[in-house]
């Protein structure tokens, strides 16, 4: 028996990834091969888990290991990243972080600037609910709005929050009237984290 096979799947994993650390730095080179090549060893330790690789910053990348929304592959996530290695090139995150620059995210023809997109927030016990505003029912698709929806809360929340606190969550078309003030999406986090801090009053 090797001595790599005696070794958990998270040392065997970066094992694997400092032999291959300059193309995965690189990546864009051989862009579909070595993505590829990145999720499948992800996949040998939790079938869930997914990954971004952030631009390079003054010489650093930002490898950013995430559950991919799903509750179940958090522990992996947190054991993986916290088995790390010190990789000078890399800056390792756990679980896709809040961003704050106003993106665009797109499934086939429908894509949506995250700018034309409004929220509502109501308290569920210990959770929020959250609702988005966007697009228009003349071609609202509930599958591909939900799929964008959530990866702009991932986008604007944290993956963390968005698993973690927030309660039930829809979609619907920006027209849509409802009792609740409507926000731009920009302001989610800080009134979020204000509703989350009241709780504890």
């Amino acid at each position: 028996m090797s001595l790599i096979s005696k070794k958990s799947p998270e040392a065997q994993f970066w094992h694997w990834f400092g032999k291959n650390e300059s193309r995965m730095f690189s990546f864009e080179g051989n862009q579909e091969r070595n993505l590829s090549d990145l999720l499948r060893e992800l996949h040998r330790i939790h079938h869930s888990m997914t990954f971004e690789i952030g631009s390079e910053n003054k010489g650093i990348r930002e490898f950013i290991i995430s559950a991919d929304g799903k509750r179940e592959a958090f522990p992996a996530v947190i054991r993986l990243a916290e088995a790390a290695p010190t990789l000078p090139r890399w800056r390792i995150v756990k679980f896709r972080p809040r961003r704050t620059e106003p993106c665009f995210i797109g499934i086939g023809d429908l894509e949506f600037a995250s700018d034309d997109v409004l929220v509502t927030l109501e308290r569920e016990g210990t959770r929020i609910g959250v609702s988005l505003f966007l697009g228009d029912a003349s071609h609202f698709d509930d599958k591909i709005v939900s799929h964008i929806g959530f990866l702009l809360l991932d986008y604007t929340l944290g993956e963390h929050d968005v698993e973690k606190l927030v309660g039930t969550v829809s979609f619907h078309p920006k027209e849509r009237s409802t009792r609740l003030t409507k926000l731009p999406l920009r302001d989610l986090p800080l009134a979020f984290d204000q509703l989350i801090k009241s709780f504890s009053n």
